[in-house]
């Protein structure tokens, strides 16, 4: 039934609306404590395992699209611009308190590995909204790269509506102050050199989101064998 409604309605919102369910339930000291079970009118509505393995799913479905982005325009301008030798220069996010790699992210507490997610997912928002504009202004730049940045900001808006709503819940609630957009430069070999390292820094990134969201996942759904 559940996947079922995944394919019968827009993913985003039953991403959205899935991952709200979890609000209640992610009040978490460890995972042993959380209910495996969304209730409704007293019957099991959707498992908590089953909330993870699409917020899972989706966050490794987003890191495949970067990736195969970033080797398309890489291949696309490699030739012209030697980006394939084009070592990526520091990230808008890289000042973020956050787990560098798996090996942190699995001694990282839960509480702390979805905050980590809602960081770089919201630190992200603005930049992608402008490379999904920006994209089409460079010339002769690929139909699948603007495709393919159009679909990776509409699955990342519907990742982060549902982790910014379970972080608001658990977390504190304090406001958190993003790293801010750089305005690109008008000249056309800055802009195309530009696009790849935000491009390499998008992939960089989403990885970590993969790591975070599916070490949650898996702890919730093996807790014993992560």
């Amino acid at each position: 039934l559940l996947f079922g409604l995944v394919l019968g309605t827009p993913w985003i919102l039953t991403i959205w609306t899935l991952l709200l369910l979890l609000s209640n339930l992610l009040l978490w000291d460890n995972v042993a404590s959380v209910p495996m079970c969304a209730m409704r009118n007293g019957r099991c509505f959707v498992s908590l395992k089953d909330m993870f393995h699409i917020a899972g799913s989706l966050s490794h479905e987003i890191s495949q699209e970067v990736s195969g982005m970033l080797t398309e325009f890489k291949n696309h301008y490699a030739e012209v611009h030697g980006l394939q030798n084009t070592p990526v220069t520091s990230c808008h996010t890289s000042s973020l308190p956050i787990p560098a790699n798996k090996q942190q992210a699995r001694k990282t507490n839960y509480e702390v590995l979805l905050k980590s997610a809602n960081t770089l997912l919201s630190a992200w928002s603005n930049p992608l909204q402008h490379l999904q504009k920006e994209l089409a202004t460079l010339k002769g730049v690929p139909a699948g790269v603007i495709s393919k940045a159009k679909t990776i900001k509409e699955k990342d808006s519907g990742l982060l509506e549902g982790v910014r709503n379970l972080y608001n819940m658990i977390g504190n609630g304090e406001t958190e102050n993003y790293p801010a957009w750089t305005e690109l430069s008008d000249d056309e070999d800055a802009r195309i050199l530009a696009f790849y390292n935000m491009i390499s820094c998008l992939n960089r990134d989403s990885k970590k989101i993969d790591i975070y969201l599916n070490i949650l996942k898996c702890n919730i759904s093996k807790p014993n064998n992560c």
